[in-house]
């Protein structure tokens, strides 16, 4: 494999990982969003300063995003930035060596931000974005020498970057200049933004190991439920088998049908990797027909945000189910404080709802009421109501919906004090299943793992485990199975580690549907042939040869002669009935009737030599010294990183 080769497969497996690190990091819709419009603005920083010569305020705008949202968000800003903006500069091989290296300026905006821990002025962030700079020239020099330079060695490096000088200083330049003059400010909006909605960071360092691990993923990715740990699947695999005739759950075995637990159940399967769709009971009903079937039933405000949340797992409109606005039923439930009923819990699972829908301002407005029923004089926690005393359950619901750092750091100094020896947690005097499970949940929405919280050794999900029994139903406490249904959708909602709300998985390949047109599988019959030329063997939906059949019908070629004489005597068959042609054609060898002439050709036989003229312009300039161009290097980087010592001493870091 060439230099060229390696290196470009290296750039797009680190430029496929860190999408799927940014995937992986669960944003949420509104980050989502705003990644989306930081990129645009990315796009534009590149397009119109495009008439001055490598003055670009994408960096700047990639590692200030990386800085204030974190270091996924930032390299997804920066590789998008990098791969849209060529849409109109000019595509090439340049462009994912440029997506990485913005990307990589967004993770060093994340560590930037841990490095000062969120306290870095304008001169330090100006400082920083010069070094950006410089070091996005050093990677997009290499990449030419790479790609175009012939040779890869240090003297041509060097002797590039001293022509890239003039370039590299005007990038450094325009850098520090937008990040003196509008860092700060934006850098405040970020913030705000980010505070406002529940989003975690991840630790730069720990993200570049993500990157590198994902490496592998990439090339070799895992099946779907191998992220879904081994409890889980088997609790989901109990809860399929608690599915009443007409599609719903019923809170505990052998019970009637209810709008509350299949919402729940539907929440839980979706989690795991199951769409809903996909669980079919004896009668031949989903989930989503029982819904319909008791669509009017959902009058209480938590029935509806439940069945919102799971009408998402299923890709369905909470806008438009059947005939009923949803979402406007729900808003006319909130009180006059925003609140539901000033209950914590019915508050929290409708935020969650509006946000799933992109409701963005009742969801903005109950999430401020569910910050201000906070116990934040108190323990951190949330308890049934404004005032309450707090419990694991309300804290776990509530941390579900609320952003922003301070709320959601308390609520886990809470949490960890309450959590059992068990690492259960306790509703009224019970330590038990249903309480830690959306502990969970909690946890998952505030970025932290489900092992996060420990107690005496033991996790939350040490102690769903030991309620769990062999037949993968989980129980709601050592000693009861109380609503042993419900218990076990929410526990293993918890056990997967997902963030509400949860969308809709892809669907279970159907073995029942094809495409007549290509020999494939027919429902319920007989597959048919292809198309002439391209069909293939019919198979029935039990899996039997259907009535696809292979012909062959070769159409006759006949060969030119030539100077060797070859003639063809037959070509390939293009119209198979039902499947591929034959070919009978071959080749004609050397006993062809050919004339012996010479072909006539529309160039000259023997090359023209180049004039000398053109020769002396094709010759390269002199090459600049590589001593010279060694010491300018290190005068550059000395001064920055001089300048960077200096500004650490003052700060005091």
């Amino acid at each position: 494999m060439t230099w060229q080769l390696a290196t470009l497969a290296l750039v797009m497996l680190i430029l496929g990982a860190g999408m799927l690190w940014y995937e992986r990091s669960r944003p949420p819709s509104q980050i989502v969003a705003l990644v989306a419009v930081l990129a645009a603005l990315a796009v534009a920083g590149r397009i119109l300063l495009a008439p001055i010569p490598n003055v670009v305020a994408t960096t700047d705008l990639v590692l200030i995003a990386g800085y204030a949202l974190g270091p996924a968000p930032g390299f997804a800003v920066g590789a998008l930035g990098g791969l849209v903006s060529n849409f109109w500069l000019g595509q090439g091989i340049w462009t994912p060596w440029q997506m990485v290296g913005w990307g990589m300026t967004g993770v060093a905006g994340g560590a930037l931000w841990h490095l000062t821990r969120g306290r870095a002025g304008r001169f330090t962030l100006a400082l920083a974005c010069g070094l950006a700079g410089l070091a996005f020239g050093l990677w997009m020099n290499f990449q030419t020498l790479v790609s175009f330079g012939g040779e890869i060695t240090v003297d041509r490096y060097l002797a590039l970057e001293v022509r890239a000088i003039p370039f590299d200083l005007a990038h450094i330049f325009g850098n520090v200049v937008f990040a003196l003059a509008a860092g700060p400010a934006m850098v405040g909006a970020l913030k705000r933004f980010r505070e406002r909605f529940e989003w975690s960071r991840v630790s730069p360092v720990a993200g570049l190991l993500l990157v590198i691990a994902s490496l592998g993923t990439v090339l070799l990715a895992p099946p779907a439920d191998a992220a879904v740990p081994t409890s889980a699947q088997e609790g989901r695999k109990w809860l399929i088998t608690q599915q009443n005739g007409d599609g719903g759950f019923p809170v505990s075995p052998d019970g009637e049908s209810s709008l509350r637990i299949t919402s729940r159940a539907m929440i839980g399967f979706a989690a795991t990797g199951k769409n809903p769709l996909d669980v079919v009971s004896r009668n031949g009903k989903t989930p989503l027909d029982y819904m319909v079937a008791s669509k009017g039933e959902l009058t209480e405000a938590n029935q509806i945000a439940l069945a919102v949340l799971a009408l998402r797992t299923v890709g369905g409109d909470p806008r438009d189910f059947e005939g009923r606005n949803l979402i406007q039923a729900l808003k006319k439930r909130s009180g006059s404080n925003h609140s539901f009923a000033n209950d914590v819990n019915v508050s929290a699972w409708s935020v969650l709802a509006f946000r799933s829908a992109g409701a963005g301002d009742p969801a903005s407005r109950t999430a401020d009421w569910l910050r201000g029923a906070q116990n934040s004089g108190g323990d951190g926690g949330w308890g049934i109501a404004k005032g309450a005393v707090s419990d694991a359950d309300s804290t776990g619901t509530a941390l579900m919906a609320v952003g922003g750092k301070k709320a959601v750091q308390m609520a886990i100094e809470y949490l960890n004090k309450a959590q059992k020896s068990s690492g259960g947690f306790v509703s009224g005097s019970t330590v038990n299943s249903q309480s830690t499970g959306l502990v969970l949940q909690g946890l998952a929405a505030a970025g932290k793992g489900p092992r996060f919280l420990t107690s005496n050794g033991n996790s939350p999900v040490d102690y769903i485990e030991a309620r769990q029994q062999q037949d993968g139903s989980i129980w709601y406490s050592k000693t009861s199975d109380q609503t042993r249904v419900w218990v076990t959708a929410d526990a293993i909602t918890g056990l997967s580690g997902r963030a509400l709300p949860v969308g809709e998985p892809p669907r279970e390949s159907e073995s029942g549907s094809g495409s007549d047109s290509t020999g494939g599988v027919s429902p319920g019959g007989s597959g048919t042939g292809g198309s002439d030329g391209s069909g293939s063997t019919g198979e029935s939906s039990d899996g039997t040869v259907g009535s696809g059949s292979v012909s062959a019908a070769p159409s006759t070629g006949s060969g030119a002669g030539s100077e060797t004489g070859s003639t063809g005597s037959g070509a390939a068959g293009s119209t198979g009935s039902g499947g591929t042609g034959g070919a009978s054609g071959t080749s004609g060898g050397s006993n062809g009737s050919g004339s012996g002439g010479v072909p006539e050709v529309g160039v000259p036989v023997a090359p023209v030599p180049p004039s000398e003229a053109l020769l002396t312009a094709s010759r390269p300039g002199p090459e600049p010294s590589p001593v010279l161009a060694l010491l300018i290097c290190l005068v550059v980087a000395g001064g920055l990183a001089g300048g960077a010592v200096l500004l650490v001493q003052k700060q005091g870091w």
